[in-house]
């Protein structure tokens, strides 16, 4: 009788200690009724008390406290004195107490703040094993109590305890406050778009309309981004021309703007889509594109030597075509120094440096020296991830005429140079940006101290490439321009943003201020010279879909609007100039190509001129217009959109223009050249979605038309 009151004392215990807590009855209320979600299973506990007490915490002080005015009722206070070398030189974590298969659908949801001032924490999903992430982003927390929920879908099969759940908080010395932190394992009941999603991400570092870096950025961009021409009319008697009429319209920029490519989709190669192709010269409808591209994979030194996605040829032709639209060509990359992005011979070899230096100086000759190609490059990622991709370092240290086997980058800089004695030659990494990681982090003051070994050693290198995959927390912008202080006072180097993207995480409309904002940082900075976009359509793309400049039927993001309006509004010179008594005409202009355009005894005289700094521009004309008038540009109309089936085409013009109807796969299905101002074209053949291109001698217009 006693051992069964006994039995039964603790089965009540049992009971009362691991029941459900009204958090999580919270919980499963707020997941049903405002997301109809059924009830996940509880990747740890029920209850926020056994949570807290089975997490550990390392790196700092940890405290459970009673939380007050919250949906939770308990909080870890967890107090870092001093930042760690990396973020994760503190945290707190706990692993799963269920089992997660591949393809399960998570759920995580927790509460955070800071005391006194700012934080940062890095939320992650770990392999405890390996460490491979499920989930890493990166927080800035303020003093206010934020609510975050994270979907994920599981990549993996995860035994008990072996997948941790938790915060790095070593970013800096901080005091962060935890609450409610629990997670949800929905299996395949619900699918991952069922999920809600709360990441407070659109709260990064300058995020605000009045922050202070704004100004500085406006100002820095009027100093390094500007400069004066000083336009003077005279007649050929050299008096000067008062009410002078002359037009200053931009045609490219300077800066490198760009992105990355496949030679498959342009120039009929095997994977041509016209659409891409127009899109790459033809970004806002006006005829004005990118300045610069970079292959994503196609001089890659595994992808050059098997020919994956085009051969020699077909790559000449991509080549030939970007030159004639007058885009410049980024090489990535000569060496990639991971075992996995080499050639396979070269693991195979590792014990045999003689075969090595000789299979890379081999390599470097063929690619820079190949005709059509390796002359046409305008600059190249002589290195690409050297901070964290060491396998040929360390194969060249076993050498005893090597010491760290780093020795072999200057080699190589020192082999690009004697191949190409023009073409720029760049170091390319990920471990800042990317990451997240600033100054005093491991990983970042090693890439540092392999720049600093490159240049004391002399390597004649023009700059650094800064990847930029931002994460779904983006980085503050106080950071990258952090960043670009930093290496730009070490060095005195040149600065490019490579590779931008942006996951999943960052909604349209975030993707499109973030966008404005990093670009306007990096436009704003002495050092940097170009940004370049490691996809711009979502039927293209490294990362997950959704915050390119085009969504997978060519339609415009917000991104799209916010790129397009920075580089052809708001740092684009368009103007109209009257000369004074003098007979000048004054204008600050962006530097790049500008076409200065005016009429002289009835012709028009159109000048195109390249303006980097200070230039003085001569006009001599005796009978020179002084009515200050745009010269009259093509202006098309095409209507009704949607089409029942006649599509009128309306020109101010009889200049010949190629026309031509493709669809969302850039398949041509009408083409053809009229010189009329006026026509219809029959479309009932046709129905759904289709571009219409009309290019004339100086203009480009698409436009996109729905057929019903």
């Amino acid at each position: 009788m006693q051992k069964n009151l006994l039995f039964l004392f603790f089965i009540l215990l049992q009971t009362t200690t691991f029941a459900q807590d009204d958090y999580h009855n919270y919980l499963n209320n707020f997941l049903a009724t405002d997301h109809s979600l059924p009830q996940g299973e509880y990747v740890f506990y029920d209850s926020e008390t056994t949570i807290n007490q089975v997490a550990s915490g390392y790196g700092g002080n940890y405290f459970t406290q009673t939380a007050t005015d919250q949906e939770f009722s308990e909080k870890v206070r967890a107090i870092i004195s001093n930042a760690g070398n990396n973020p994760w030189d503190a945290g707190w974590k706990i692993s799963n107490k269920q089992t997660i298969d591949t393809g399960d659908k998570m759920l995580a949801i927790f509460f955070l703040r800071s005391v006194n001032g700012e934080g940062e924490v890095n939320f992650f999903v770990e392999n405890n094993t390996n460490f491979d992430k499920e989930v890493i982003l990166t927080f800035s927390v303020t003093e206010e109590w934020r609510r975050y929920i994270i979907p994920f879908e599981s990549m993996a099969n995860y035994s008990l305890n072996s997948l941790g759940w938790g915060f790095h908080l070593a970013n800096v010395s901080q005091t962060i406050e935890i609450g409610g932190f629990t997670a949800f394992n929905f299996k395949n009941d619900a699918s991952i778009d069922d999920l809600p999603s709360e990441i407070n991400n659109q709260f990064y570092g300058g995020y605000e309309v009045d922050a202070p870096w704004r100004v500085e950025a406006a100002d820095r961009i009027e100093q390094n981004r500007k400069a004066d021409l000083t336009i003077n009319v005279t007649s050929t008697d050299g008096n000067p021309v008062e009410n002078a009429a002359v037009e200053v319209n931009m045609v490219r920029h300077n800066f490198d703007f760009g992105s990355a490519i496949l030679a498959s989709r342009i120039a009929d190669n095997p994977d041509y889509n016209i659409i891409y192709e127009n899109k790459l010269k033809n970004l806002d409808g006006q005829g004005h594109g990118f300045n610069t591209i970079v292959f994503e994979n196609d001089l890659k030194w595994d992808a050059w030597e098997e020919e994956w996605f085009v051969n020699k040829p077909e790559l000449q032709d991509a080549i030939a075509w970007l030159k004639d639209n007058d885009i410049k060509i980024r090489g990535h990359n000569l060496v990639w120094p991971g075992t996995q992005y080499l050639p396979d011979d070269i693991p195979q070899n590792y014990g045999n440096i003689p075969y090595l230096r000789n299979r890379i100086n081999q390599h470097i000759e063929d690619i820079m020296l190949y005709p059509g190609i390796g002359s046409e490059i305008h600059d190249w990622d002589v290195l690409n991830e050297i901070a964290l991709n060491e396998n040929l370092a360390n194969a060249f240290s076993a050498d005893p005429d090597y010491d760290t086997g780093r020795e072999l980058y200057v080699e190589i800089f020192e082999k690009a140079r004697q191949t190409d004695a023009e073409t720029g030659l760049w170091l390319n990494d990920y471990v800042t940006m990317t990451l997240g990681n600033t100054a005093g982090n491991q990983l970042y003051e090693r890439l540092k101290q392999y720049t600093a070994e490159l240049v004391n050693s002399n390597a004649d290198m023009e700059g650094i490439g800064f990847q930029a995959h931002i994460g779904g927390a983006p980085n503050s912008i106080y950071d990258i321009l952090g960043t670009l202080d930093d290496f730009h006072e070490s060095f005195g180097l040149k600065a490019k943003i490579t590779e931008f993207d942006l996951p999943t995480f960052v909604d349209e409309e975030l993707a499109a201020n973030y966008l404005r904002d990093f670009m306007t940082a990096i436009y704003s900075h002495e050092s940097t010279d170009g940004f370049l976009f490691w996809s711009f359509w979502d039927g293209q793309t490294y990362m997950n879909a959704g915050h390119n400049l085009y969504r997978q039927d060519w339609s415009e993001t917000p991104a799209h609007a916010a790129f397009v309006d920075l580089l052809f509004n708001e740092w684009w010179t368009e103007a109209s100039l009257g000369t004074t008594a003098e007979g000048i005409a004054d204008i600050r202009v962006f530097k790049g190509l500008h076409e200065i355009s005016y009429e002289c005894n009835g012709e028009i005289i159109k000048d195109t001129v390249s303006i980097t700094e200070a230039m003085n521009y001569e006009i001599v004309c005796d009978n020179i217009t002084t009515d200050v008038d745009e010269i009259e540009k093509e202006e098309i109309k095409i209507f009704p959109n949607p089409s029942q089936g006649n599509l009128n085409i309306e020109r101010n013009s009889i200049n010949l223009a190629s026309i031509r109807l493709f669809d969302t796969l850039g398949k041509n299905v009408m083409q053809f050249n009229s010189s009329d101002s006026y026509l219809t074209l029959d479309l009932k053949p046709f129905k759904g979605t289709y571009f219409i291109e009309i290019k004339t001698k100086n203009d480009v217009f698409i436009e996109k038309i729905l057929v019903q």
